[in-house]
């Protein structure tokens, strides 16, 4: 039996080098824990850290700085986004920790009164009348301090106006309150309201199909928007990451190369209503031009797609973008169709379920730089006018070659048959300036379909016979 390394998950992509599975735990067995496993998308987790790319699958950079000095001057100078950018853990305990530290501030300053004063002194004096009332210990203390800055009040403590620092006091702890609940209360809305957070419900398709799309190699990635309220004048371009060497010999590891996106006949605006098909055509100023599937253990590159609009509700600009490995790329592959028409209900229906999958179309091996040039040599240049003085070069002969490695069938040098000592009664291989290539083709054409013509005859004749 084989072991669960070599027999790999259905479905799972393996990236780079993380061509197996991930190990799993004895625990995993246990249905309760495999349970949690599956809802908290525990082995996708693993996959993705493992996964060697620029950008992950939701759009966060794995980009790491070092050998900064002074940064943190410069963040505490950006504090506003310094903020906002702080992660939630660190979020919640900043707006706790925050209030907090102002209620025991203030608390310790209540205290500092009453002791002052002299109140500590005279706990059980009826006589005597204290700072604020009711507050002998440094807990009642810190509790009159809540009540204040919060405005609570649950009426049993009270300060005495003739105690000299009590009504300034309770002037700089309301003043200082209502300072920190708009700013506390402005960062978290900002923090939950934050433009990218749009973008969990927009959806790209995990992998990028490569096939033929009119006439031309073409890189498809499908898009999808969750929500009705779409992104409004949204816009689509791509960025691919890949080494680069100048001629001078200066080595570029990261070196970004422009990609055009166009969704359908509407360039690169995109309209959200319905899930859409991004696709790139691999021209000659293609940063793809020259790769083909054989690079995909030898070469790294990386294709980030990024999503650009503005939210309908908010009115706020939002980016959404997602990567592409090597590994991600499946070549001769395209999306499957997910739009159907309900002729019950008469509206379109989007099968969401559908959105990843894919449909074999034919098995790619070339680069386009190698179909363009299969394609260029088909064509023969012919001059009109004829140079005796110089030397003439005869053409290359060739023949068709139909192949399943791609759609265009390739033109490669056929046999001399002058040479090879075939009769000159074979006019049907003479060479291209005694016949033209149409004269050729129809002749071969021709040839051929008396052949089997004559092969069905006498198949016919044979059943003849023997049934006779």
């Amino acid at each position: 039996m084989p072991s669960t390394k070599e027999v790999p998950e259905v479905g799972t992509i393996y990236l780079y080098d993380d061509h197996h599975a991930p190990a799993k735990s004895r625990w995993s067995k246990i249905p309760f824990i495999s349970y949690f496993r599956r809802k908290l998308k525990m082995d996708e987790k693993e996959l993705e850290d493992r996964r060697q790319a620029i950008m992950k699958k939701n759009g966060k950079y794995r980009v790491r700085y070092s050998g900064l000095t002074g940064y943190r001057r410069k963040y505490l100078n950006d504090m506003y986004i310094s903020m906002i950018d702080l992660k939630w853990r660190y979020a919640f305990a900043l707006f706790f920790n925050l209030y907090l530290l102002s209620f025991l501030f203030f608390g310790v300053m209540w205290w500092i009164i009453a002791y002052n004063h002299g109140d500590f002194d005279h706990v059980n004096d009826p006589t005597w009348e204290p700072c604020v009332s009711s507050v002998y210990s440094f807990p009642k203390c810190l509790l009159f301090s809540i009540e204040t800055q919060t405005t609570i009040g649950y009426g049993v403590a009270y300060p005495n106006t003739d105690c000299d620092g009590t009504l300034f006091m309770v002037y700089l702890q309301i003043t200082v309150g209502i300072l920190i609940d708009n700013l506390l209360l402005g960062f978290m809305f900002v923090k939950f309201a934050q433009p990218k957070r749009r973008q969990k419900t927009v959806l790209f398709s995990k992998n990028a199909c490569i096939t033929h799309c009119d006439g031309e190699l073409a890189i498809q990635i499908r898009v999808g928007d969750l929500r009705k309220s779409h992104l409004l004048a949204a816009q689509v371009h791509g960025v691919l990451v890949r080494r680069h060497v100048t001629d001078e010999g200066v080595h570029y590891p990261l070196f970004m190369n422009k990609v055009e996106f166009k969704a359908d006949a509407m360039e690169d605006t995109l309209v959200l209503m319905w899930p859409m098909i991004l696709t790139h055509k691999i021209t000659e100023d293609s940063p793809f031009f020259d790769i083909k599937p054989a690079d995909l253990t030898n070469e790294k590159y990386e294709l980030i797609v990024f999503v650009e609009g503005t939210i309908e509700t908010t009115g706020e600009f939002c980016q959404v973008r997602t990567s592409y490995t090597p590994r991600e790329f499946l070549w001769g592959h395209r999306f499957d169709r997910i739009e159907e028409f309900d002729s019950g209900n008469g509206r379109w229906e989007i099968d969401f379920a559908a959105f990843n999958d894919v449909v074999y179309t034919n098995n790619i091996r070339h680069s386009a730089r190698e179909l363009c040039s299969f394609r260029r040599r088909k064509v023969v240049p012919t001059s009109d006018k004829k140079d005796e003085t110089n030397e003439k070069v005869p053409p290359i002969q060739t023949k068709n070659i139909k192949t399943v490695s791609y759609g265009v069938g390739p033109e490669l040098p056929a046999r001399n048959y002058e040479k090879s000592g075939i009769p000159d009664n074979e006019t049907d291989y003479r060479s291209h300036d005694e016949e033209s290539d149409d004269t050729v083709i129809e002749k071969r054409v021709r040839r051929s379909d008396s052949a089997v013509s004559f092969e069905t005859a006498a198949d016919t004749a044979s059943l003849n016979h023997e049934s006779v």
